[in-house]
């Protein structure tokens, strides 16, 4: 069984471990996943919300000791899935400040080429993708561009605030690419991706059964993709790992 939307680092005041998340999931049955670091979630240096509160700046790692710090985690999440047999597939979260740093000097083609990435994420609620911006514009058609030329699946967050259409214009430039719409909200916009590209699917992360039966009975079920947020689902059953 596969789990499409999988989670390991830092989130809020808990850190989740990447070997003890991976124990968990096999253990009821998983035996491959498509993962990420919710420690890029963290304020880097370089971020509007450091540099308007200095107590967050206090605290916050440089663009580049975020980006070498999660790195470092995927690489050792990746030795711990094969320790226990687990087949994994680590996306890039892509923070933009990291790409905008020159001190950082980050490029999408240097991020992929020292992990083994197998796709992207993009979390327009976790980082700030302003799209009218020319720098955000060019940052994400890099990732599009790259994801079509190397086959690399790209995960999107959409919500009520961030919408599933957010990135369309890349998607309908970008017919080749594999795009997965998290969490299946809100469910009109996600009948509306889904009848108009077919290159995209949807995860029911966190998704309501009623809205997936929907979307099943508007004829996408191949088009779902099954997945848990683990372990960040579980925060809402007050359960850590």
């Amino acid at each position: 069984m596969t789990d499409y939307h999988v989670h390991i680092g830092q989130y809020d005041k808990i850190y989740y471990y990447a070997d003890r998340v991976f124990s968990t999931l096999k253990a009821s049955g998983v035996d491959e996943v498509y993962f990420s670091s919710t420690t890029s979630c963290l304020y880097c240096e370089e971020s509007d919300a450091a540099r308007e509160n200095s107590e967050i700046l206090k605290n916050a790692p440089t663009a580049l000791a975020l980006y070498e710090g999660v790195m470092e985690e995927v690489q050792n999440a990746l030795k711990a899935a094969l320790e226990i047999g687990l087949k994994a597939h680590p996306l890039y979260w892509v923070v933009p400040e990291v790409h905008f740093s020159s001190s950082a000097n980050v490029t999408i083609q240097k991020a992929m080429s020292e992990v083994n990435y197998d796709g992207f994420k993009i979390h327009p609620r976790a980082q700030k993708w302003d799209l009218s911006d020319i720098d955000t514009i060019s940052l994400a058609d890099e990732i599009f561009s790259y994801a079509e030329k190397h086959k690399k699946l790209i995960m999107i967050h959409a919500d009520e605030d961030f919408l599933p259409q957010l990135f369309e214009s890349f998607i309908a430039k970008y017919p080749a690419v594999a795009v997965q719409i998290a969490h299946c909200r809100p469910l009109d916009d996600i009948l509306y991706m889904l009848n108009r590209y077919p290159n995209v699917v949807a995860d029911t992360a966190m998704a309501n059964e009623d809205v997936i039966e929907k979307i099943k009975t508007a004829g996408f079920e191949s088009r779902l993709r099954e997945a848990s947020d683990f372990p960040i689902s579980n925060i809402f059953r007050r359960h850590v790992l």
